[in-house]
């Protein structure tokens, strides 16, 4: 087989800011894998949280080049990043597997939800994010996507959560709430006391990702549920966050592909906890890989395409919410336009 890769610079119609960072613009490394006959399509959406950037995707690509072009099929590859296992680089490795799932689905004729034995009706409903400013910017947003029936609104130590009454009121809309670590116990605990008034369905990660005992405690005397996200990366951390939360966010970007991601939408359901699927800043490449599985889950969160200047792929689209898939085979992801993102680069 053959690899190629280009980084792509992705701008987003308006900074996006969270409590841990601030995005004018991101790097994701578009991968694409080939046997002469067939290709598939992956993505990396690096978090420099997580350790990982567009270049340490590159080098992680051109470490296992070798070993790829020594191979003849997708199924070899996934078998290697199965054996290799893992918290390293997830990005990189879920650019790989996305790719290698890509081309098994055109392979056989069938779309990736099939492979997984999933209904493609049954997508939940996908969020629309409003990223922290001023809040009658905050506010404006929100109205803009009033068609969205869940919102979820970031919140900081600074932001009063009045303007979560605020977009509710405006909007109609369910909500949600992501602290990204924001706040210390304590001062969650007050936080979400008012949340609770308003009305929220659920808060992310409302303390530092290594205080599981914060967590605990936020969890013990909170009356909206609590999910992990920082806090839990992969399968091997469920354990660890079960008896502390109600929930807990799945990124293919942080755990390192579809199949830890599927094994980790199961084994919460297994221990009672709920589930959502979310992304970093991706294009739809990567969000319609993450939307295929997302029928395993009670919440998604994948509507960075949206937030995008312009999205170089057409995928997965969202009608109110409403995630419909492809029925392509593989992911069913096609170029806007092919001038947009070179396929043949880095190799």
């Amino acid at each position: 087989m053959r690899i190629s890769y280009e980084i792509i610079e992705l701008v987003p119609r308006h900074v996006f800011r969270t409590a841990r960072t601030t995005s004018a613009t991101s790097e994701c490394v578009i991968v694409e894998l080939s046997d002469g006959e067939l290709f598939g399509s992956g993505e990396a959406a690096p978090s420099r949280y997580y350790g990982e950037t567009a270049e340490s995707v590159v080098y992680v690509l051109e470490r296992m080049r070798p070993a790829i072009e020594r191979m003849s099929n997708e199924s070899e590859l996934m078998a290697e990043l199965l054996s290799r296992g893992g918290t390293s680089d997830p990005a990189a490795r879920a650019s790989l597997e996305i790719a290698a799932y890509d081309m098994m689905g055109k392979r056989y004729g069938v779309p990736l939800h099939r492979h997984f034995e999933l209904d493609p009706a049954a997508t939940p409903l996908t969020t629309m994010s409003i990223g922290l400013d001023e809040p009658p910017v905050m506010l404006e947003k929100a109205v803009d996507a009033k068609g969205f029936p869940l919102i979820k609104v970031k919140l900081d130590n600074e932001t009063d959560v009045s303007i979560v009454a605020r977009i509710k009121e405006a909007t109609g809309a369910r909500v949600t709430v992501d602290a990204n670590c924001a706040w210390e116990p304590e001062v969650a605990l007050e936080k979400i006391a008012a949340l609770a008034e308003i009305g929220v369905e659920f808060v992310e990660q409302p303390v530092e990702a290594t205080d599981i005992a914060g967590l605990r405690m936020v969890r013990e005397h909170s009356r909206v549920p609590i999910f992990a996200d920082e806090s839990c990366r992969t399968s091997a951390d469920i354990p660890v966050v079960a008896d502390a939360v109600d929930g807990i966010v799945i990124k293919l970007m942080k755990c390192g592909g579809l199949l830890e991601a599927v094994r980790m939408a199961r084994m919460a359901k297994e221990r009672g906890l709920s589930t959502m699927i979310g992304c970093m800043l991706e294009t739809s490449l990567a969000l319609t890989a993450a939307a295929h599985i997302s029928p395993l889950v009670d919440y998604a969160d994948l509507d960075s395409g949206l937030l995008l200047e312009r999205d170089p792929y057409v995928g997965m689209t969202i009608d109110r919410g409403r995630m419909l898939l492809p029925d392509a085979p593989g992911l069913g992801v096609v170029l806007r336009d092919e001038t947009t993102v070179p396929r043949s680069h880095g190799g």
